[in-house]
């Protein structure tokens, strides 16, 4: 007899989304550097709109 699969509750995919965003931000933090004034990747001035975003994100986490 197969297993079902367990179905997920709002908060399993409250967390795995938020996984998933907080692993990009991370990414992204790696990538968007400060170079002088501006961003590395984009060019805006820094802290650019990706980096504060994934900063966002990644503070997500502290307000759980």
């Amino acid at each position: 007899m197969a297993m079902e699969p367990t179905p997920m509750t709002p908060r399993d995919t409250w967390n795995d989304s938020l996984a998933r965003y907080r692993r990009h931000a991370a990414e992204v933090l790696t990538t968007h550097q400060c170079t002088d004034t501006n961003c590395a990747v984009c060019g805006q001035q820094w802290p650019c709109t990706a980096a504060c975003a994934a900063e966002f994100v990644l503070e997500l986490r502290e307000m759980q």
